[in-house]
């Protein structure tokens, strides 16, 4: 191995080693503010047009609900149309537009069935044949019939002019803070209820593909209710019982120099008083030791290398009675 010589590299026992802070210094610092966000933090918040409900109580009574069941969601993703053109044989790239990719969400499927209300309100309100499938004879072979003779509604003649979805607003959280995403004149273009499986117990889901036409970008500071619905519902508003202090338990962060160095004192104090015990319960007569315990005494006395400023207790031959050296821990 290579060696690099270092006016780190020297005999003196006050040389600390340590790690580069690279990491630390590039994610910890500044409040976090340049450490990568996580997935989980998210709230999606539906904006259901009421009048195209066949059930006003999803929206009264559980809109915020469903935000919640939201399992996971998809941030917009964009194409860019581009072309290559020949400019006096000069390769050169132009845009023509762009478009936007399709959104997946996946919802928990309840078991009070909320997110399968929404799709069948959503079903009913733009397709009728739902509908109609429940009226007798809708479903019976009439091809060779008038047309007079077919009384019931079909597809997407159900008279719905208006949008069920006004738009959904997806949430990304880090910091007590959101950037948010709107998606408008959403529509769905697929619906899976997913498969059931007698020998899979994984939780069912439901998933969604949703079409937009723009997307609206937002930010701001995450409070009760904004978004809309985080933090009003189902929200654990009970304070941690942990605090800070300048036990040993307390974070040093939270506690003075002072205090630091009267924990590791403390520490200190009670590290020597255990090891006092320890080694002179060695000299009580006793069963003989077992070979893990023997081995154990052996370390101990022979003391441990590479620890900078802990000393420990060496058996004296002359007395019976250990004493170990209290040291502070480079404070």
């Amino acid at each position: 191995m290579a060696f690099t010589p270092s006016q780190s590299l020297n005999g003196s026992l006050d040389v600390n080693l340590k790690d580069y802070q690279h990491a630390a210094r590039l994610f910890v610092d500044d409040q976090f503010r340049l450490l990568p966000k996580t997935k989980f933090l998210y709230h999606v918040s539906f904006s259901i047009n009421e009048a195209a409900l066949k059930s006003i109580d999803l929206v009264q009574r559980h809109r915020n609900e469903i935000n919640m069941l939201v399992k996971s969601v998809d941030l917009p993703n964009f194409t860019i149309n581009t072309e290559t053109l020949n400019q006096y044989n000069r390769k050169k790239n132009v845009v023509t537009g762009h478009k936007y990719t399709a959104a997946n969400i996946k919802f928990h499927d309840d078991n009070m069935g909320l997110i399968n209300q929404l799709w069948q309100n959503y079903y009913t309100y733009y397709f009728a044949d739902s509908t109609s499938a429940k009226t007798a004879g809708a479903y019976n072979r009439t091809a060779t019939k008038n047309f007079n003779y077919v009384k019931t509604a079909y597809g997407f003649d159900n008279g719905s002019t208006l949008p069920f979805f006004n738009s959904i607003t997806i949430y990304q959280m880090a910091r007590h803070e959101y950037v948010s995403y709107t998606l408008q004149n959403p529509i769905i273009a697929s619906w899976n209820h997913g498969p059931l499986d007698s020998s899979n117990q994984a939780s069912h889901d439901n998933s969604a593909t949703i079409m937009f036409e723009a997307v609206a970008y937002g930010n701001g500071m995450v409070t009760a209710d904004d978004p809309p619905g985080f933090g009003s519902e189902h929200y654990d508003q009970t304070p941690s019982p942990l605090s800070g202090g300048t036990s040993l338990t307390a974070s040093p962060s939270f506690a003075s120099n002072a205090s630091v160095q009267g924990n590791a004192q403390s520490f200190v104090n009670n590290l020597t008083s255990t090891i006092n015990g320890y080694q002179n319960s060695q000299n009580l007569p006793s069963a003989p030791a077992t070979s893990s315990a023997s081995s154990l005494l052996n370390t101990v006395q022979q003391g441990v290398s590479g620890i900078q400023g802990i000393a420990f207790p060496i058996a004296n031959a002359v007395s019976n009675t250990v004493t170990a050296t209290k040291v502070i821990l480079g404070l």
